[in-house]
């Protein structure tokens, strides 16, 4: 090191000036390195101080860079990532206080741009209980996040005073546990250790404002379905109200639009002739551009516009969609979704007409699903020319609607006969949408908004010792959440009064809620299964089957407290009919199924429906996990990371799980780096390379997506929304798409897909 200069100096935390301690620099990389056997910590060390070392930094600026310098090694061993994370969070607790209760108080007194801050009634819960919270925080365990969760965390959930940090990840599980029990520390400190322990996430909008929420005099809430109110003006700009009410920045949105009357046809009030849909859609789409905030992620941006394929304006709508479309009429900010009848699919099997029609002329068709749909459309059809707009071959439109895939990715396709025959909300009226990704299947009404507050389930992470998977544990902690997500409902209930909740359209009748699961991938892959081979399969199932019924499990015993969902008779649950009965499947072994059936004949449901699979992209990323039901999307990839105002540096990253094996095999070389960017991800292709981690580590675009349809449709009994389902093609063309989602009609599935994602260029493989 002689050619450093010796008057360097650093800027300690307090303000002070000193000298730098080379000693102290390598004693300080060298206690982080604990277990870490393939780093140096003395070169290590070496590294940092002639790479990151300058007159005046201060010591979080040095801790910062050598956190950065670390990432950068993290393609030579995965290691290198676990140094860098353990850097960061350090320099975390260096710069933030210890004390719970102390930063709670910070928060409160000094909320601003950064902090939405406290409700009262929960910092005084906090105060009163100070010392046995403070005692019950375990921060060791902020060590178990990855350097990208925890950089995502820092930058869009960790709490900011003029833009520096002074929270802590399990600060914020905590606060967050205390804003969903309140007074009851017992229950909080449990759901705490769930959080803290990396067992489940709630969806980003509780994580962002469940502790403050009464403050902001808001629902916490993560997915809205909205019915139009009427078929008119006042309908139309009420529903458009409602509707901006509830574009939140971590909550996602849906409205079906099919009561509005198509273009063209007669307006009896104006003695005009109505615009239709597509101006309608414009005036929308130009409402969420203008209400959408910049925090609002990639995953739920946007609204989701649902509508009936009888609809005679449905061929303009979906134009609006297009890449092609003149920018006065396109959507930009809307996710079309296709609520597609049996009826029309039979028709395109069997290359007959499909008919278009108006709802002002031909009410009912809403209404309605399975036979009486059927029938009821075939006599409008039958009646007169006034009631048919026009025709069309019903694979022409299949075609129109496909193309529209391949050019953008939508619409969604949503089947309304599956959405209806298997939900436990079918006795209320016919289901007319779905959610922003086709997750969340509820009845809606115009008096009647349909909300779902979710969770996510870390699966990965009740993996064994001995390699075996603890189902027991798993059902446990879906309990748990169940149990939370309802202490969640009723604090929502607390918030909003009456007079607001109808005004809302937030009747509150259902309590439905949503527990997912997120980190399936992980599993496979340190189970050392491929993602379609039978044995993932057979897990995939006992997973779900698992969820579905440890929250029932859960609903029962809060119904025999404090009764059942005020809609609950006639469900096909009061029947005795859960999910997999509606789909004419029977269970496995697993769980004694007839004893919670009796269960549930004699306390009923707290809630009409309690598993969905949604996007769990924001909570992943937070734990370091794969999204959601998804296979592996690369094994290379470009990440970014910056520091303060500095510009964003890019990095290549590479799957930590592959990395580890090829160095365990004494097979990684830095040669690998450049073969996996040519093989835009993919190992497939690489020399030398043994076939069970070719296997193994498939990417999603390398996986038979058949395979993945099947899955769905062998998990989904124990789903009782829907999922959120991707395909994933690399050139797909029209004729293998119109036969996928021929299949995933035919299996039965609810959600056919909510989006197709198709690599076309190898540009785009790289991304």
């Amino acid at each position: 090191m002689a050619e450093i200069k010796k008057h360097l100096y650093v800027q300690k935390r307090d303000g002070s000036i000193e000298s730098v301690h080379y000693d102290e620099i390598i004693a300080r990389i060298k206690q982080l390195c604990y277990g870490l056997e393939k780093i140096d910590p003395a070169a290590t060390a070496i590294h940092v101080i002639k790479k990151c070392l300058y007159t005046g930094i201060t010591t979080s600026q040095l801790d910062d860079a050598a956190a950065e310098m670390a990432i950068t090694m993290a393609t030579i061993h995965p290691d290198y990532e676990k140094l860098a994370a353990r850097i960061a969070i350090s320099n975390l607790h260096k710069q933030t206080k210890e004390k719970f209760s102390d930063v709670m108080d910070d928060i409160y007194k000094n909320d601003g741009y950064w902090n939405i801050g406290l409700s009262d009634d929960i910092y005084e819960i906090i105060m009163k209980n100070k010392d046995r919270l403070n005692e019950a925080i375990n921060y060791e365990n902020d060590y178990n996040f990855d350097y990208f969760g925890l950089k995502y965390l820092t930058q869009n959930f960790l709490v900011k005073s003029e833009n520096q940090t002074i929270e802590r990840p399990q600060q914020l599980f905590m606060k967050v546990a205390v804003g969903i029990h309140k007074d009851d520390i017992d229950s909080a400190i449990e759901t705490y250790k769930m959080l803290s322990q990396k067992l489940c996430m709630f969806s980003p909008v509780v994580m962002q404002l469940q502790p403050a929420a009464k403050k902001l005099n808001v629902s916490v809430v993560s997915h809205y379905s909205i019915a139009m109110i009427a078929d008119s003006i006042d309908g139309i700009y009420d529903t458009l109200n409602r509707l901006s009410t509830f574009i939140l920045p971590y909550s996602s949105t849906a409205v079906h639009v099919h009561k509005i009357r198509a273009a063209g046809t007669y307006i009896k009030g104006s003695n005009g002739k109505s615009s239709g849909l597509p101006l309608m859609l414009k005036q929308y789409d130009s409402m969420v551009r203008k209400t959408e905030t910049s925090e609002r992620p990639k995953s739920i941006r946007g609204v989701a516009i649902y509508c009936e394929l009888w609809h005679a304006d449905i061929m303009k709508v979906i134009d609006q969609i297009r890449k092609t479309t003149i920018a006065d009429i396109k959507l930009k900010n809307s996710h079309l979704a296709l609520w597609i009848p049996d009826e029309f699919m039979r028709r395109v099997q069997e290359d007959q007409m499909w008919s278009f029609m108006s709802p002002d002329h031909c009410p009912g068709l809403i209404e309605v699903h399975g036979e009486e749909f059927d029938n009821l459309y075939k006599e409008y059809e039958n009646k007169s020319k006034s009631f048919v707009i026009r025709q069309i071959e019903a694979r022409k439109l299949w075609s129109q609607i496909i193309q529209s895939q391949i050019e953008t990715g939508l619409p969604l396709l949503l089947f309304k006969d599956a959405c209806n025959a298997k939900s436990n909300e079918s006795h209320l009226g016919t289901i007319q949408c779905a959610g922003r990704n086709g997750d969340t299947v509820q009845f809606t009404a115009s008096d009647e908004v349909a909300t779902c507050t979710t969770a996510s389930i870390s699966v990965d992470m009740f993996l064994t010792s001995e390699n075996s998977y603890d189902f027991s544990k798993l059902k446990e902690i879906a309990k748990r959440v169940t149990y939370d997500l309802n202490k969640i409902i009723e604090n929502n209930n607390a918030i909003l009064n009456e007079e607001e909740q109808l005004k809302f359209g937030l009747k509150q009748n259902q309590l439905a809620i949503g527990i997912g699961i997120q980190g399936l991938a992980d599993l496979f892959i340190k189970m050392r299964y491929p993602f379609d081979k039978q044995e993932a399969r057979d897990l995939n199932v006992q997973i779900h089957e698992t969820i579905y019924y440890g929250a029932l499990e859960a609903s029962s015993e809060l119904a025999a407290k404090n009764g059942p969902y005020k809609t609950y008779s006639n469900s096909p649950t009061s029947k005795g009919l859960l999910q997999f009965d509606l789909w004419n499947v029977k269970p496995s072994n697993l769980w004694d199924w007839n004893s919670l059936k009796t269960k549930i004949a004699q306390h009923g449901l707290r809630n009409s429906l309690v598993t969905v699979t949604s996007n769990t992209e924001i909570e992943s990323a937070i734990f370091g996990n794969m999204n959601s039901i998804e296979p592996l999307d690369t094994n290379i990839k470009r990440r970014y990371i910056s520091l303060g105002e500095s510009k964003p540096k890019e990095i290549q990253v590479v799957n930590p799980y592959l990395l580890k094996d090829l160095h365990d095999r004494n097979l990684w070389n830095e040669n690998l780096i450049s073969e996996l960017v040519n093989n835009m991800g993919s190992i497939q292709e690489i020399k030398g390379l043994p076939e069970d981690l070719k296997q193994l580590y498939r990417t999603k675009w390398e996986i038979d997506q058949k395979a993945l349809m099947v899955m769905a449709a062998e998990r989904a009994p124990f789903i009782d929304q829907s999922q959120a389902f991707s395909l994933n093609m690399v050139k797909a063309n029209e004729d293998i798409l119109s036969e996928m989602h021929i299949s995933t009609w035919k299996m039965g599935l609810k959600t056919g897909v909510c989006q197709l994602r198709i690599k076309q260029t190898e540009e785009d493989l790289r991304d």
